[in-house]
């Protein structure tokens, strides 16, 4: 970033490959499902110069009885309506993504967690990351879901106490919150969709853009401040042919509203991206797919960069299904 040198790399890697175990129980006529899931990306264990070996990395486990889902999955605050890219990250600098450990009880149409609590800080007039540890709030959401026939959507808020130490080595809060909205516009009878997710608040940093920014900001005296951001993005995939042949063109950004007494000359502010794919599902196990993007980021004094990027992908989905039964007479 800010350096007219331009820099090119090839990469060849499968760590996005995923496998999960997907279980149904019948006891005592209650219904059991559980949901474990893996997958090697980010992995520090391993590297490129002779095997190319990754450890695993956990995604989801979690279990859901009755009303309730204990463990961990994708934080009820997050709109789960991801543009389909050929990776995750596709449009990032949009997104809601954060899993965690939670508690969630759903009331129909209305979800109600309490989610695990944690607070990153920016260092004053810095733009390094620090994890304080000193949470003792749960992170709560209200999430409401909408039935709508031309598809999905949803709303939620949440409610934060960001935590950490002053200078006399006193416990130090501030508040954060969030408002997010989103879903899929179902467009014609080939499966063409529209995904829409927009998110505000104050202090959520780590929920947005894979930790894009931290949730807060340090003052002279260590004490938390919020950092106040805005993201989204606009997806729409299209079927060239159906069912075997499609496209999804993306565009997403971000944008944190900064305190330039207090953040470092290299805080992150702005980022944005557009991207398009087209890929060939010859059979529905089976896809092969081929994406471009282009990509900008910009910090706090005004230094930005861009990148592009070219990614090839090849994927098979395979799986086996069990239910268990063991009803009592």
């Amino acid at each position: 970033i800010g350096v007219n040198d331009p820099n090119y790399n090839l990469d060849f890697h499968v760590k996005e490959s995923r496998f999960n175990f997907d279980v149904e129980s019948i006891i005592l006529g209650e219904k059991i499902h559980g949901f474990l899931e893996m997958d090697f990306l980010f992995s520090k264990q391993g590297d490129e110069k002779v095997s190319n070996s990754f450890s695993p990395r956990l995604r989801h486990f979690y279990f859901e009885w009755r009303r309730m889902l204990i463990g961990q999955t994708w934080s009820t605050f997050m709109m789960v309506v991801i543009p389909d890219d050929l990776d995750l990250a596709g449009a990032m600098d949009g997104i809601v993504l954060n899993r965690q450990p939670q508690v969630r009880y759903k009331a129909g149409n209305w979800w109600f967690s309490v989610e695990n609590p944690e607070t990153t800080v920016i260092p004053y007039q810095s733009s390094g990351v620090i994890v304080t540890e000193k949470e003792v709030f749960p992170d709560v959401v209200v999430r409401r879901n909408f039935p709508v026939k031309w598809g999905s959507w949803a709303a939620a808020v949440m409610f934060r106490t960001l935590s950490g130490k002053d200078s006399t080595d006193a416990v130090t809060r501030a508040p954060g919150f969030g408002i997010t909205t989103g879903g899929k516009i179902l467009i014609g009878d080939k499966g063409d969709d529209v995904r829409i997710v927009a998110s505000y608040g104050q202090g959520l940093g780590r929920y947005l853009s894979a930790g894009f920014i931290s949730d807060g900001v340090l003052d002279t005296n260590i004490d938390i401040n919020a950092i106040e951001s805005f993201n989204g993005y606009v997806a729409y995939k299209h079927f060239w042919i159906k069912d075997k042949l499609a496209s999804t063109f993306n565009l997403s950004g971000f944008k944190a509203f900064n305190d330039p007494m207090l953040a470092g000359a290299q805080a992150n502010t702005i980022a944005y991206s557009l991207s398009a794919n087209l890929k060939y599902t010859p059979v529905k196990q089976l896809m092969l797919g081929v994406e471009f993007m282009n990509a900008y980021r910009e910090v706090e004094d005004g230094t930005n960069g861009e990148f592009n990027r070219l990614q090839f992908s090849a994927r098979y989905s395979f799986g086996y299904t069990n239910i268990a039964a063991n009803e009592k007479k």
